[in-house]
């Protein structure tokens, strides 16, 4: 048992495996350390060393050359013939190579020692392999029966065999390190085109910063501007109060200082003239009372109406804010791909808008291409993430989102809509809105007052959303369709009836 275990543990990285399969020197090593020490041979080695033993097979003499001479190097191999048990220099060689009687025989690179290459029951060189028990085996293995009914094949078979094998894994490799390459090429644009975007985003986080800044500024300055206006108003009519008091003290006053006059006067007919004449007047004067103002408090309820009013308009300002940085960081890449495009639409140079003609345009055939609905897709597709877009239409349009296996060819089952594959939108020619899946019409009684559209994908929550772009950038929902998305998604529009001018363009929010 402690022989077997030793036999199963890998010499170099000590662990154990479940078959050894040992060298011709006789160590055994894990397949992982096997394919390592192979794939790190040296430059210019072409020959396999085992790790454990490190065996290089140095120099051999030709076993068909004359002794050594004095002097003289003696010849060196080049190969070993495993028939003949004898190693040969170049010159001895030329037979094994050129002479039908030795085609046969089994040339490796040469050895010193053949005793690992030798069967160790019967001492002869092993000639052949047994898949069964995958062991290779002498001609007297073969006779004594015990691999009897087993696939045996010559060493010879069995390497051509293997090479063919190995020449379809070493194709796969090639084709798989090219998939591998190019998956890389285009992860490596990805990588390039995020940092564009990420440098974008940032940008427009700081341009929402500074929006955000201006109006909390304009929220404080309305607030101080309530608060100053209100204190203003309180002051003045403190001030008008006080006049009025003064002027109610300037009377009194003055009064003062009339009967004070008369109290001085020595001539009674004088003061009882002037007492007389006055005496009325006088007398109302002095019981008309002094002005009392009311009492001064701020309107509290009034200035918290106006602070309430002013800061509804900064969250809708913080809103639209907010509302437009996520249009702009939602907003994904989009296209039109020409290649499926019917000939009754035309395409801009940009790709970005589509536009129904009256005359089919001279496209090329292409299987992916529309052949009886004037529709076209978008060139991106997507399966993952939340995705928004915005487009200009006009006259007779349908914006579609579909899985990219919608069908091209024919009448039948191929609109947008008409279908368990797509999603659409339908603005009619009397402008009535319209949602369709999989032949189900949905009328919608919102009707449009512009031509924006703006699209809403999220992918993982299953919902596709249309709505319509206010002129304040607003955002008036008119359907959302709710599925579970088995396959990658796109855009795809529709337009009928040339005569209404139907176009469609994607707009760069």
């Amino acid at each position: 048992m402690a022989s077997l275990e030793e036999e199963l543990t890998c010499s170099v990285c000590r662990d154990t495996f479940s078959k050894a399969h040992p060298l011709p020197c006789g160590h055994s090593f894990c397949p992982t350390c096997i394919r390592e020490a192979w794939s790190s041979q040296g430059e210019g080695k072409s020959r396999f060393t085992c790790p454990q033993c490190q065996e290089e097979h140095g120099e051999v003499l030709c076993d068909c050359c004359p002794p050594e001479e004095e002097g003289r190097k003696p010849p060196l191999a080049v190969k070993t013939c495993l028939r003949c048990e004898v190693s040969l220099c170049a010159l001895h060689l030329q037979p094994h190579l050129e002479r039908p009687a030795f085609s046969t025989h089994l040339l490796v690179d040469p050895l010193g020692d053949l005793s690992q290459r030798k069967c160790p029951t019967h001492a002869e060189i092993l000639r052949y392999y047994c898949a069964d028990d995958r062991e290779y085996v002498c001609g007297d293995c073969l006779l004594d029966g015990g691999h009897a009914q087993h696939k045996v094949k010559a060493l010879r078979q069995v390497e051509e065999d293997l090479k063919v094998i190995l020449q379809t894994l070493l194709s796969k490799a090639e084709e798989k390190l090219k998939d591998g390459g190019q998956i890389l090429k285009d992860h490596e644009c990805i990588d390039s085109t995020m940092a564009d975007s990420l440098m974008e985003d940032i940008f427009q986080v700081e341009r929402l910063g500074s929006d955000l800044q201006v109006q909390v500024m304009k929220l404080v300055g309305a607030l101080r501007e309530i608060t100053k206006r209100e204190r203003q108003q309180v002051i003045e009519r403190v001030h008008e109060d006080c006049s009025k008091v003064r002027g109610d003290m300037s009377q009194a006053l003055s009064i003062q200082y009339y009967l004070a006059s008369l109290m001085a006067e020595t001539d009674p007919f004088l003061l009882i003239w002037a007492f007389q004449s006055d005496d009325t007047k006088l007398l109302a004067d002095l019981d008309n009372p002094l002005y009392v103002p009311d009492a001064v408090s701020l309107d509290r309820k009034h200035i918290l109406e106006d602070i309430e009013s002013k800061y509804r308009e900064f969250i809708t300002g913080t809103l639209r804010c907010l509302s437009e940085l996520k249009r702009e960081l939602l907003t994904s890449p989009l296209t039109v791909d020409t290649n499926t495009a019917h000939p009754l639409l035309s395409i801009s140079d940009d790709l970005r808008s589509v536009t129904r003609v009256k005359n089919r345009l001279p496209y090329t055939a292409h299987p992916e291409r529309f052949d009886h609905w004037p529709q076209v897709l978008a060139a991106q597709t997507f399966t993952s993430g939340t995705h928004y877009w915005e487009l200009e239409a006009e006259g007779f349009w349908d914006i579609g989102v579909c899985y990219r296996s919608i069908g091209r060819k024919g009448k039948e089952g191929n609109a947008f809509g008409n279908n368990k594959v797509s999603w659409s939108l339908t603005q009619q020619h009397d402008r009535k809105l319209a949602a369709w899946h999989n032949r189900r019409k949905t009328r919608l009684t919102y009707q449009m007052t512009g031509n924006r559209v703006a699209v809403t994908v999220d992918y993982s929550a299953g919902t596709i959303t249309f709505s319509e772009v206010g002129p304040s950038n607003n955002l008036a929902h008119l359907h959302t369709f709710s599925t579970s998305f088995t396959q990658p998604v796109c855009l795809g529009f529709g337009l009928y009836k040339a005569e209404l001018n139907s176009h469609i363009t994607i707009v760069k929010v």
